[in-house]
């Protein structure tokens, strides 16, 4: 049972630091003046420039690999604390 709840307190720490890094990445392309224009005059003037777009997606394509693999490790660790709890039956 231990290494069922190790498997899975791992998981939800590595899920919790990938959340931080996506959010990291994504607020530090707005603060970036030549990749996000922010208006005073509202949310409709604000946008993603032509460079922001492109490093949003970059950011994405990098970060998505990483969720999957999260994922699986997530799904892994969830197969693992069913089948300890059946043994123990």
């Amino acid at each position: 049972m231990l290494s069922g709840s190790i498997a899975n307190i791992r998981a939800r720490y590595m899920n919790h630091i990938l959340h931080r890094q996506i959010y990291a990445g994504l607020f530090e392309i707005i603060k970036d003046r030549d990749l996000y224009y922010h208006s005073g005059v509202g949310r409709d003037y604000s946008h993603l420039t032509e460079r922001g777009k492109e490093a949003l997606a970059k950011w994405m394509n990098t970060m998505a690999w990483e969720m999957l693999e999260l994922e699986k490790k997530e799904l892994d660790a969830r197969a693992k604390k069913l089948m300890w709890e059946e043994l123990k039956k």
